[in-house]
């Protein structure tokens, strides 16, 4: 309960109050939204920073709101530069939180008006920055970050404090909150706002970026880069002027770092970095250009030498216990071995103490990584996005990677998601369930190319390394052969003859056949009708341009492949040429899973060539054992051979190499489906639609599932949503006229197949699934009739005829088992 002289007279003396569990010891600051008090937690013996929303505005529900979300956000980062959230609670009607106490003195106290040295200000600068990338992974600005909201530990560590006037990025204009941070109402503090804060327009992230770069601006020159007699004369320099360059302040700052500040400082949020990442790798590069990072890491890739505390330069000769001093004097005779950035330290779990104990041994360095996900690269400057590019570059390297045995390398399938420009790598890390992955950012200028690249450890967000590249468009196989090189490097990966030559192995020189070819995979990786059509002209100009470019062949057969498997086209139209397209790709090269993999699905799906699909798909699994589509598509050979336990452990590998893949976890279910294990494919199928409740193949299985338990409502009501979901689809709309004959609803069947045969006038129907529905209808002739028509097209689905639940009531008629035989399922 709060002491009441202590909210009648905000000035009294706070020594021994309480609020809650917290005993008040003195007043930290103040600001417009509270005060802060050093308190102590009684219950847990620790000191916290107790923040109290002012007295004044308790009757205002609009800051009440504002305070609480503050905390609310606030409480949901974790990063070693961010003040940590202790609790959020109410006493006596009166908010507060409980912070982290840090000890230490604020950024610009320690800048006292004189500029930092490099070391300290690339440092600092560093930690903040990734503070910020953090915060905005995940959707929250701070629009206040300034000098005097960092705080700088003893040790160097450097602490954003007060998310105070922080919002979620709006997500849409009916936001229930966005009228607590309307358009017009100017936030944050006038030295170092942005120019649309200072508008009273609506701020993202590239404000945050604008208000560091003010920071730095600070921490080079030791003053502000707008300045006035006024706040109105700050904002108006800030609005109408152009800040000094620091070089022209300070000479003896890089030029490179000038430059980063002056982008920064852009008053157009499109002028600027367009994330704090791209903000990050440039700020790295500076570190580079200074001395570099690379000597203070032994070959075997432990860290040597000591973790040297950052001390404010004015505090420097105010140190006077003796532990600091001895650590001053143990890293001045150091200094020789480098400096070890402050950022790194950061980073990395758990800093030691400074002393001679502080050496790293080799056996004490985290374990090998095993285990990465290439996320698709970001554009530099957003408004000139080349998707094909972006995920391109991704996987291609994926593919390099992948040749690596001693790694697992998520797939193009598993990364495509993750393409949005204000994507959290270590978020996607960690839901990709991998060690480490590599984030970049790729931009093309006419016939040049601009890659930054960095590779982080998922476990605690360490660089392994960075790197930038700038080059002429017809040298980016060389930049992925460096990029593949310096992964394979960071990563302490022991390389055969053979993935050291499949690491760096181009398929064509030809730049502009790369190109196309990324199109045409860009298409092909939407997997719409028009779109594969789309994929397969991209991919044709390419081998015209170069004929022997083995993945050209290898998307024109991917491509008509799933035309054949979508029943966009009839499969005696489209496997041909798809068996055609894949063999080339393998006379090319032979080395190629996914082409063993997409030649052996034909002759399974078409040819009905049991053994030769079965040959290939072990070669492909051999050439790729981290292969999951290898996994997941012979997975559906063994179970149309009805070798269910080697089916069900296939497809829980795929599962494992690719676990957010929406469709393998479904076809999970499915497998459990072909073995007749109802209850275990329903459970598997849900926990699909947990992940995805609108995956349309889920809701199909689980619908065909439940008519196999008699639950027969459940799956009408589940098939209804999955032709919604689609668009009735024609697939949907057959097994929904199924579903209607087997539950007695034998007038909505007949309407279905009357509407399919409206349908066949305009597009292809399988004739698979008009015989499905008559199956269900118990008309044994017309399905018969239909079945032989699938036959003739050979029709994929018919692969599945020994094990599909839905033909049960067929199996006594003669007809069946002959019809079995000429597949080839039975001798």
């Amino acid at each position: 309960e709060i002491a009441p002289e202590l909210v009648a007279d905000h000035t009294t003396s706070v020594t021994g109050k309480t609020i809650g569990p917290y005993r008040l010891d003195s007043q930290l600051g103040a600001g417009g939204m509270g005060k802060v008090y050093l308190a102590h937690d009684q219950r847990l013996g620790r000191n916290v920073a107790l923040k109290l929303l002012d007295p004044r505005l308790t009757g205002d529900s609009e800051q009440r709101m504002r305070f609480l979300r503050e905390a609310r956000l606030a409480a949901s980062l974790d990063h070693p530069s961010i003040c940590t959230i202790h609790e959020v609670g109410e006493a006596a009607g009166r908010p507060f939180i409980a912070m982290q106490y840090v000890e230490g003195e604020t950024l610009r106290r320690a800048i006292h008006g004189r500029p930092l040295k490099l070391d300290s200000l690339l440092s600092i600068s560093l930690q903040v920055a990734d503070a910020l990338a953090e915060a905005h992974a995940r959707g929250i600005i701070h629009r206040d970050v300034k000098a005097g909201n960092i705080i700088i530990t003893p040790r160097g560590q450097a602490k954003v404090l007060d998310f105070g006037l922080a919002k979620l990025l709006e997500r849409s204009e009916g936001d229930a909150e966005t009228h607590l941070t309307m358009t017009g109402a100017v936030m944050g503090t006038p030295a170092s706002m942005s120019p649309e804060q200072a508008r009273g327009e609506r701020a993202d992230h590239r404000s945050d970026i604008f208000s560091l770069g003010c920071v730095l601006y600070e921490m080079a020159t030791g003053q502000t880069p707008f300045s006035g007699r006024s706040k109105a004369d700050v904002i108006s320099a800030l609005l109408n002027q152009p800040h000094t360059p620091a070089t022209e302040l300070n000479k003896e700052i890089p030029a490179h770092l000038s430059a980063v500040i002056d982008r920064a400082l852009a008053k157009e949020p499109a002028d600027r970095y367009q994330s704090m990442q791209e903000m990050i790798a440039d700020l790295r590069q500076v570190v580079a250009e200074a001395g570099g990072l690379d000597h203070l890491f032994s070959s075997s890739g432990a860290r040597v030498g000591l973790i040297t505390p950052y001390i404010p330069p004015r505090r420097r000769t105010l140190v006077k216990r003796p532990w600091a001093i001895a650590s001053l004097a143990v890293g001045l005779a150091l200094i020789v071995l480098g400096l070890i950035a402050a950022y790194l330290w950061s980073r990395s779990p758990q800093p030691p103490a400074v002393s001679q104990q502080n050496l790293i041994a080799p056996d004490a360095w985290p374990e090998p990584i095993r285990s990465i996900a290439v996320l698709p690269f970001k554009p530099l400057v957003a408004e000139s996005r080349d998707e094909s590019l972006e995920l391109g570059m991704a996987d291609t390297l994926i593919t390099r990677l992948s040749s690596i045995s001693q790694i697992i390398v998520r797939p193009t399938s598993a990364v495509r998601q993750y393409i949005a420009l204000d994507q959290d790598a270590m978020a996607a890390g960690r839901q990709l369930r991998v060690e480490s992955v590599l984030d970049g950012n790729i931009q093309r200028e006419g016939d040049r190319i601009r890659v930054t690249v960095r590779l982080l450890s998922v476990a605690d967000g360490r660089t392994l390394w960075a790197g930038q590249f700038d080059e002429k468009l017809t040298n980016v196989f060389a930049v992925q052969d460096s990029i593949s090189e310096r992964v394979a490097g960071a990563l302490e990966l022991e390389l055969t003859g053979k993935e050291r030559e499949l690491l760096t192995k181009r398929y064509t020189e030809n730049a502009e056949a790369y190109q196309l070819y990324l199109k045409g995979w860009y298409f092909w990786n939407k997997r719409t009708e028009e779109s594969l059509k789309q994929a397969i002209g991209y991919f044709n100009q390419a081998i015209d341009l170069d004929p022997n470019y083995a993945l050209g062949y290898a998307g024109i057969a991917a491509s008509y492949e799933l035309l054949a498997a979508f029943g966009s086209i009839p499969a005696n139209e489209a496997m041909p040429k798809a068996k055609t397209a894949a063999i080339k790709a393998l006379e090319i090269d032979d080395t190629r899973a996914e082409a063993h993999a997409a030649l052996a699905r034909i002759r399974l799906n078409y040819d009905w060539d049991w053994s030769g699909a079965e040959r290939d798909f072990k070669r492909a699994i051999k050439l790729n054992p981290n292969y999951p589509t290898g996994h997941h598509w012979y997975a559906w050979h063994l179970a149309a051979m009805e070798r269910h336990t080697e089916a069900i452990a296939e497809m829980k590998r795929a599962q494992e190499l690719d676990p957010l893949s929406l469709v393998i976890n479904t076809d999970v279910g499915w497998i459990f489906y072909y073995a007749r294990q109802y209850d275990q494919a329903i459970a598997e199928l849900r926990k699909t639609l947990e992940m995805d409740p609108n995956f349309v193949r889920a809701h199909l299985r689980l619908g065909l599932s439940y008519l196999q338990k008699s639950m027969n409502e459940e799956a009408i009501e589940t098939l209804q949503k999955a032709k919604g979901l689609s668009g009735s689809s024609t697939e949907i709309v057959a097994f929904l006229g199924y579903a209607y004959a087997v539950s007695g609803m034998k007038g909505e069947a007949q309407k279905i197949l009357t509407d399919l045969q409206e349908r066949s006038r305009r597009r292809y129907v399988s004739p698979y699934y008009v015989a499905a529905i008559y199956t269900g209808l118990g008309d044994r002739d017309q399905a018969f009739n239909w079945l032989e028509k699938a036959y003739e097209e050979r029709s994929g689905w018919l692969v599945n005829l020994e094990v599909e639940p839905m033909f049960d009531s067929l199996r006594s008629d003669p007809r069946f088992e002959d019809l079995l035989r000429r597949i080839g399922l039975k001798q």
